[in-house]
């Protein structure tokens, strides 16, 4: 079954245009990009649109690829700590010239919907957050809607980022699952992919995973978004999968809706509470 993330975000929004009007002042959102990945503008555009759909202000920030980590910082804190800003999004990846902890670090806890500063990291990790990542909340989200049980079961995750990998291999933890992390050094990613009942990917690599790759019936979350030939593709050969496995997420319309929709509900959820 190929899973609707667009038709399911839609429901989301839906509530957080109820949520809005509780609000009585003006909702800023700044977004800061450094160059011009093709995927994090396709990504922003989403945003954008569903920002102008909740009466959200949405400001870009964008930034040429030689700026320096110190001077990106600087804009990060300076952004953050405006009084008409509510919430702060730095669109991943930075260069790699860039320290991007360091500039991460510039939002202020309480304008963090992304969960990406050491402040939340560290209240997540210790699951004293009062939101959860946006892909986390998404997956979550779908193991609820589906009914999907995760105690004892063998969950695969494909790369170790900070948006996806790392932030999901400790919250399924959590839930009790036994949980492998693989990455760009793994060898034989086979060996992995055919034992999980559950897989994860955000490597980046299109047609990573084909169907002889995996087992029957298993469960793939395609958290990967690449351009290639300027069109959108995740880590998984959907047409080759989508008989075989049981539920799967396509690229683009699978965990991308779902993941914008849950920032938002964060960024409501942080102007709701006075302190966390």
């Amino acid at each position: 079954m190929i899973i609707d993330g667009k038709k399911l975000s839609q429901d989301i929004i839906a509530k957080l245009k109820e949520e809005r009007k509780s609000f009585t002042f003006n909702i800023r959102l700044a977004v800061i990009l450094v160059g011009d990945n093709s995927a994090a503008l396709s990504f922003i555009k989403q945003k954008e649109k569903i920002a102008k759909e909740l009466d959200v202000d949405f400001r870009l920030y964008q930034y040429p690829v030689s700026i320096k980590t110190k001077a990106l910082r600087a804009q990060v804190n300076h952004i953050s700590r405006l009084p008409t800003t509510k919430g702060v999004v730095v669109q991943l990846p930075l260069p790699k010239s860039i320290q991007t902890q360091t500039v991460l670090n510039g939002i202020i806890g309480r304008k963090d919907p992304d969960v990406l500063s050491e402040n939340n990291l560290g209240k997540f990790y210790t699951q004293r957050l009062p939101i959860l990542p946006p892909v986390v909340a998404a997956i979550r989200f779908l193991v609820e809607t589906y009914k999907i049980p995760l105690v004892g079961k063998n969950v695969l995750i494909i790369g170790r980022g900070p948006l996806v990998g790392k932030p999901l291999a400790l919250w399924f933890i959590h839930q009790g699952a036994t949980v492998t992390v693989a990455n760009s050094h793994t060898q034989n990613l086979i060996d992995y992919t055919q034992k999980a009942e559950i897989i994860v990917s955000s490597a980046g690599q299109p047609h990573l995973i084909t169907s002889e790759m995996v087992s029957n019936k298993v469960i793939i979350f395609d958290a990967a978004t690449v351009s290639e030939n300027n069109k959108l593709q995740g880590d998984c050969d959907l047409e080759g999968l989508k008989d075989k496995v049981s539920l799967i997420t396509p690229v683009p319309g699978g965990l991308g809706p779902l993941t914008v929709a849950f920032l938002f509900q964060n960024l409501f959820t942080l102007l709701k509470l006075k302190s966390f």
